[in-house]
């Protein structure tokens, strides 16, 4: 028997507006390090993480960053 993991995506938003200077910048380095995909708009960035553990360490480095996100989970 087969067995098939669910299609889980996370989808992170991430506002423009935040106390962390160089936000864009800090994001960007992030992405690059866990190899997802972003899009950078000019009010917000979406971050879309395929795995459990890149969704982990990604929200757990704009925590110690202080950049305040919007996390959403779709199946």
């Amino acid at each position: 028997m087969i067995k098939v993991a669910p299609n889980v995506t996370t989808k992170i938003t991430i506002p423009a507006e935040q106390k962390v200077q160089y936000t864009y910048n800090h994001v960007s380095k992030l992405v690059k390090a866990n190899q997802v995909q972003a899009d950078f708009h000019a009010d917000r960035i979406d971050i879309s993480s395929p795995t459990t553990k890149q969704t982990t360490s990604i929200l757990d480095k704009l925590t110690e960053l202080g950049i305040n996100f919007v996390k959403q989970s779709k199946q």
